[in-house]
């Protein structure tokens, strides 16, 4: 009787212990890690103020790479939310939600998930180094356990999964960010916006890199596409288009490119219909590629396809059904010289906000817009499309 007591009292002793180093145990836990990235500020900003791109960058997927994430809510800032189901234990199941955003600045994540306590979340702040060169991605993880002794315990191994996956997201973001085109879009107006298909009248051609010869080119397919259209009587429907094929070292390839008021016209007494020449996926292979393409008459003429299946009008015009869907879009006054400079903006913001594009493919190739035909040199207005898919 008296060793069953003895238990009893060492047992209550060992619990009384337990109770009162639980006590003392913090009733917060809270872990940092931090990165440093070469990246422009914005750039670094979009893409951890958006979860379109996480199931890239996610340290879960370090631990389950068949990890499961649906997205809800809107694309970014407050309220956009990723859930996730796993059947590795330290994945689980969980969601993250944005609840606060501050430009370039702050971004707080509200953590759901297994992990012990209440009130967890990521706050993600961004501290640029003082030449401007790189940014510090800094990642706290905060947790609550309040007076759960159990959670206060649990908290001792804060710097286990939780710290790991933060750590691996952190790794996998710098390493994504380095792939983007390195280039600051901030001060540049760029927005999403639907694009209705418009029938055009093109010709492709190419120039040395300089604005001269860029524009004698332009100048002899415009006097083309005009010849062409006054031949099937059709008007211009709209700017003229510049639609880049390819920017190479020392060549601009491009066509040029004038909407038409209408899909039909009629040349010899013939009618033809102008169509979409290929499938509108930004993500459908090109020749280049291995996809099988028409194939192209020995003497092509009027009413025939070439290999990009687009409608021949004469020698040197052909006529398509222009691009339908989602694009970005910006504007910009000033000299022809900026426009790579905005395409690549645009690439990164594509990057930075998950936007699936393909330039290399038909339909999903850059275009401007030269939306003031009269303006001096210099001050000419220009819209720049790239097609996306959300």
């Amino acid at each position: 009787m008296i060793r069953i007591f003895e238990i009893f009292v060492a047992l209550l002793i060992v619990v009384v212990l337990a109770a009162v180093v639980g006590v003392l145990l913090p009733s917060h836990g809270h872990i940092e890690r931090r990165i440093e990235v070469s990246s422009p500020l914005r750039q670094v900003y979009d893409s951890v103020d958006t979860f379109r791109r996480y199931p890239q960058w996610s340290g879960l997927r370090g631990y389950d790479p068949a990890t499961h994430m649906t997205l809800s809510g809107p694309e970014s800032g407050p309220g956009a939310k990723v859930a996730w189901t796993s059947s590795h234990r330290a994945v689980g199941d969980g969601s993250l939600e944005i609840v606060s955003a501050k430009q370039d600045e702050q971004v707080r994540i509200a953590v759901d998930n297994d992990w012990v306590g209440t009130n967890k979340t990521y706050t993600v702040n961004l501290v640029p180094s003082a030449n401007g060169k790189t940014v510090s991605i800094r990642v706290a993880y905060d947790v609550d356990y309040g007076w759960n002794l159990l959670w206060r315990y649990g908290g001792l191994y804060i710097n286990g999964d939780p710290a790991s996956i933060v750590q691996g997201s952190l790794n996998s973001l710098a390493a994504l960010l380095a792939g983007y085109p390195n280039t600051d879009y901030s001060a540049q107006d760029i927005r999403v916006v639907d694009v209705a298909a418009r029938p055009v009248f093109l010709v492709n051609t190419s120039a040395p890199r300089t604005l001269d010869e860029v524009q004698e080119a332009t100048d002899a397919a415009m006097a083309q596409i005009e010849a062409a259209m006054a031949k099937a009587g059709l008007t211009a429907a709209g700017p003229r288009m510049t639609i880049t094929t390819r920017w190479d070292t020392d060549e601009y390839r491009f066509a040029v490119a004038v909407p038409v008021d209408a899909t039909t016209f009629t040349l010899d007494d013939t009618e033809y219909t102008i169509e979409t020449p290929v499938k509108q996926s930004l993500l459908s292979e090109d020749a280049d590629q291995g996809e099988e393409q028409p194939t192209e008459p020995t003497e092509p003429g009027p009413g025939d396809k070439d290999r990009n299946n687009m409608l021949i009008v004469d020698e040197h015009v052909r006529a398509a059904l222009w691009y339908q869907g989602k694009a970005l879009v910006t504007d910009y006054t000033g000299s022809p010289a900026a426009l790579p400079l905005l395409r690549l903006n645009q690439r990164a913001y594509a990057e930075t906000h998950g936007y699936l594009y393909n330039p290399d493919s038909t339909l999903g190739r850059f275009w401007d817009e030269l939306v003031s035909t009269d303006a001096a040199a210099g001050e000419q207005e220009f819209r720049v499309y790239l097609p996306i898919q959300l």
